[in-house]
């Protein structure tokens, strides 16, 4: 089952995990701004947060957290979008004006991330109350994709496997055969999988366990490979929801007939 019905959640999937450093902490982000209303989902892999706020939400707060300033929900939000995307993304120097952003981890388990920024010349104040995701959440939007491009992953590491032997098996066909390499440093030995195998887990696993966390966020080829797994998925779920519209679309009159030539069938 889907985490959610909300149109919404799909739009976000699309988005990719961006790695930001708020107050500190290290974290994954993805966001998604509509016309106005947001979804917002942070994590630090050891958990996963989310807000998702609608206009009414958004004005409400607005007007809670800066009384002196009044306009429209869509002055709000647009400041809001202006000053909180780059933040969000890693592009805190891209904001269209001085922004001081922290966070701060509340003993509900809840992760607060406030922004400072200015508004028609009074301080704007903004403060997403992230709560802990729902695990379908989490799943639908990191884990599941995560599985997929490790299988993806694992299926290219066999094939380009597959094909060294390949290699190794046409350069001693043309040893055999006399031929000799010019440059004695072109020299290789055979692949052996199992050997590469183990010893490229015990030199690189030591090394990415030993880094910092936001080295272990997606670097562009992995938001590449992200992308394409989750359009893959889009378009397979537009399919299949496609093919049952149109089997819910059949006429009513081809299910009498579908009846009668099975109970004709049966007699």
């Amino acid at each position: 089952m889907e985490a959610s019905a909300d149109p919404a959640d799909d739009v976000l999937l699309k988005r990719p995990w961006l790695s930001v450093n708020i107050s500190s902490c290290q974290l994954l982000s993805k966001t998604w701004f509509g016309e106005t209303s947001y979804r917002v989902l942070l994590t630090d892999m050891h958990c996963v947060w989310e807000e998702r706020m609608d206009a009414a939400s958004i004005h409400s707060r607005a007007q809670e957290l800066n009384p002196r300033l009044r306009a429209s929900v869509g002055a709000f939000f647009s400041h809001l979008c202006e000053v909180a995307e780059p933040c969000l993304s890693g592009r805190a120097g891209a904001a269209g004006c001085e922004v001081q952003v922290f966070l701060n981890r509340k003993d509900d388990e809840n992760i607060h991330v406030k922004l400072k920024s200015e508004l028609a010349g009074l301080p704007f104040h903004w403060e997403f109350i992230c709560s802990p995701a729902p695990v379908a959440l989490v799943c639908v939007q990191l884990v599941r994709p995560l599985l997929v491009m490790s299988r993806l992953l694992q299926q290219q590491v066999e094939q380009l496997g597959g094909l060294l032997a390949r290699k190794d098996a046409e350069i001693q066909d043309y040893r055999e055969n006399g031929a000799t390499l010019s440059r004695e440093r072109l020299q290789t030995d055979v692949f052996e999988s199992q050997t590469y195998r183990e010893s490229f887990m015990s030199q690189t696993l030591p090394l990415l366990w030993s880094e910092r966390s936001d080295a272990l966020g997606f670097d562009s080829d992995l938001q590449q490979l992200y992308a394409t797994v989750v359009a893959h998925r889009s378009s397979r779920k537009r399919k299949l929801s496609s093919e049952t519209c149109a089997v819910e679309d059949r006429p009513a009159a081809e299910k009498p007939a579908e009846t009668s030539s099975a109970a004709a069938a049966a007699s």
